[in-house]
């Protein structure tokens, strides 16, 4: 069976489409402040919250 080809389908009694794969859940988080945007841009994150960086070692800072 080639399944590269473009043609092919799955068959309609797939594994998918009986159980549930994968469930996210995020709680959610109060916001109490947000860095500005060059300090949120150099952090990746507007939220100082959720600003967790690694130090060398991979201690928290």
């Amino acid at each position: 069976m080639n399944y590269m080809d473009a043609n092919y389908r799955m068959p309609r009694d797939t594994a998918a489409e009986k159980d549930v794969l994968a469930m996210a859940f995020v709680n959610a988080q109060k916001i109490n402040s947000v860095y500005d945007v060059d300090t949120g841009f150099s952090c990746g994150t507007i939220y100082p919250c959720l600003n967790k960086p690694l130090t060398a070692g991979g201690a928290w800072r």
